[in-house]
């Protein structure tokens, strides 16, 4: 054999041996459930939304599902619900794995004439009177306008975004930065309802503070849904650019620690950093500790977490807890960089 043929041949098992690996992610195949599933009988206004974790299964369907929401009455129907979802599972290099996957449901209501997707114009009214009061900084006059406006007015869901929005201005002004994130993660979450700007400026105040609070991750997948903003752009340079800016800040921080409370029936989430980490709770008990991935599942039982070390082969990753109103939580994570890490 000549050395030409060798050096090829050499070359080429090189390049197999470091080829990135071929991930396709899970893929809603076919949604069962029908639109009279969700719909209301009553003549109410009233909707509610329910976000899911999961991972769907080889079969396709969901699996280790936790659900997140503000009424958990719901919580067992959007069960029944994601029964009759049914996924093409994902695969790595051609082999089926366990991947993970969210789903963001609202129970709508529907009437005759019109589709509940628009603001009223009671609403719309004391929404303003609100938002008058926290811009001219009258706070103890806009704390029981809030309130009102929250439990008299705030019905369907495009009500329950703007609400949040405006809650998020309130708690800002009066400095409660976890009710602050708390609102601005719900008014993104919602932001297909929000006027563009309002979107907009919602997603820019929630990067903005989990830069502060040193969750990397979970900005960067913040600026990713300003892909999903009505009439916004954003361009490949400007993910590039915010992707090196935050390397660079995880590279003079070797040890991040993130510290957080938790609220009933609501998920903290926290996109992995780095590869090792160790998280306990006081005052309170977390219900689920669970590490959800892109190739991997693992749920902790016992509490305290101390330096658990991620699988490089599961991909991006990301924590969901849940436990009990003002448990306080304080996660560190350390070691190999993880961010932006994608099979």
């Amino acid at each position: 054999m000549n050395k030409r043929i060798l050096s090829l041949l050499i070359g080429t098992l090189s390049a197999t041996a470091h080829a990135k690996p071929l991930f396709t992610p899970p893929k809603l195949a076919d949604n069962a459930n029908t639109s009279a599933f969700v719909e209301s009988k009553d003549g109410s206004r009233n909707e509610a939304w329910v976000n899911s974790d999961f991972m769907v299964g080889l079969d396709g369907k969901p699996m280790h599902v936790l659900l997140e929401s503000e009424d958990p009455r719901y919580f067992g129907r959007t069960k029944l619900y994601l029964q009759q979802l049914n996924y093409t599972a994902a695969s790595l290099n051609g082999e089926k794995i366990a991947s993970s996957s969210q789903f963001y449901l609202r129970h709508y209501k529907t009437f005759t004439r019109h589709s509940n997707n628009n603001v009223s114009t009671t609403y719309t009214k004391y929404f303003d009177q609100t938002k008058q009061l926290i811009v001219a900084n009258k706070l103890s006059e806009a704390k029981p306008a809030l309130a009102e406006l929250t439990e008299k007015y705030t019905r369907n869901i495009a009500e329950q975004a703007y609400t949040a929005w405006l809650s998020s201005a309130y708690f800002y002004n009066i400095q409660d930065w976890h009710n602050y994130e708390l609102q601005l993660r719900k008014a993104t979450d919602m932001h297909s309802f929000l006027e563009p700007d309002l979107a907009l400026m919602s997603m820019q105040s929630l990067m903005n503070l989990e830069l502060y609070n040193q969750q990397y991750g979970n900005a960067l997948q913040t600026l990713l849904k300003m892909r999903h903003i009505k009439n916004k752009q954003l361009s490949k340079q400007t993910v590039t650019e915010f992707k090196a800016q935050l390397h660079e800040q995880l590279a003079a921080q070797p040890v991040n620690t993130v510290t957080s409370k938790l609220v009933q029936s609501r998920t903290w989430r926290h996109f992995l950093n780095r590869s090792t980490f160790s998280l306990k709770a006081e005052n309170g008990n977390p219900s689920t500790v669970a590490l959800y991935c892109q190739n991997g599942y693992q749920r902790f039982s016992e509490l305290p977490v101390n330096s658990y070390q991620v699988p490089e082969t599961y991909g991006r990753c990301y924590l969901a807890v849940q436990g009990e109103t003002d448990t306080q939580i304080t996660y560190r994570e350390e070691g190999k960089v993880r961010l932006g890490l994608n099979l």
